[in-house]
């Protein structure tokens, strides 16, 4: 069956709080891909598998439920929007965005915690010239404008992180309201802020926690380990177990600051005409 919605990206803009927040609605169902993954990525890496393969990652669980996905991949795709709008011309779409900025720096931390960069790499101005795709990806108006070729405006529903921070319930509830559910559903993530990057100083302590939490679900005492999650205890215990910040990801230098905000400024400015927003505040 096909998706009644699609969340398009982009990486590192709130898009695993926003799956979180989906996929809570009692109205809702999201795609189910085999690897455990959130993205089916199936309009930008797996096109060539067919329809067939990418619908059978959709089970209603009830008939008169939504379904949809969200593929980070899909915004910077250069064929993912005409191959989209030929496959459902009337689906509904989401994006989130944030600092342009903000979002390279934060790609550069993901891609450390992931062990794909080390030694001088970790430095992001050298992760920069390592990786063209932390810019690219931040090119919001060169990516979005592509979109609104195929999709009216009206389809494609623009989150900024901003307004998250701000007022994440009323973010929630226009989005629900965008997409026709229930818009008074009060999702339990809300407050929860996901992903949040961190690298373990030893990593042996932190694969034992992992494995010990692991065992006591499957043995059933999931409720222990839910108890104790609550009273704060992996907290104190990733606190004395985090390097130290600056170590783990070294800070932007001010010049590159100043370059890259100079760098984004004619795209953030189009894209505040695009979407009829005030970004003025990403050119600071």
């Amino acid at each position: 069956m096909k998706p009644d919605f699609i969340g398009i990206g982009v990486q590192k803009c709130a898009t695993a709080w926003l799956y979180q927040i989906l996929s809570d609605h009692p109205q809702i169902t999201l795609a189910m891909p085999e690897d455990g993954d959130k993205d089916t990525k199936f309009f930008s890496y797996f096109y060539d598998r067919g329809f067939e393969w990418y619908e059978n990652h959709f089970v209603k669980k009830d008939q008169d439920n939504l379904i949809g996905e969200y593929s980070t991949s899909y915004f910077y795709n250069t064929d993912a929007p005409e191959r989209i709008y030929n496959y459902s011309k009337n689906i509904k779409l989401i994006v989130s965005l944030r600092h342009p900025i903000e979002r390279a720096f934060s790609n550069h931390k993901h891609e450390i915690k992931l062990k794909r960069i080390s030694g001088d790499n970790i430095i992001f101005e050298n992760g920069l010239k390592n990786n063209p795709m932390y810019l690219y990806q931040s090119l919001y108006y060169t990516h979005l404008s592509k979109w609104f070729k195929y999709f009216p405006k009206d389809q494609i529903f623009t989150i900024i992180l901003d307004d998250i921070k701000k007022d994440p319930k009323n973010v929630i509830q226009n989005l629900y309201e965008f997409l026709g559910v229930q818009p008074e559903h009060h999702p339990q993530m809300i407050n929860r802020k996901e992903h949040e990057t961190r690298i373990p100083d030893n990593i042996l302590l932190e694969n034992l926690r992992k494995k010990i939490s692991s065992s006591f679900r499957i043995l059933g005492l999931g409720g222990i380990v839910d108890f104790l999650k609550n009273k704060g205890l992996h907290k104190v215990i990733d606190k004395r177990n985090t390097k130290d910040v600056n170590i783990a990801f070294p800070p932007m230098y001010d010049n590159t600051r100043e370059y890259l905000l100079n760098y984004f400024k004619i795209e953030n400015n189009k894209l505040a005409d695009l979407i009829n927003r005030d970004l003025s505040s990403w050119n600071k």
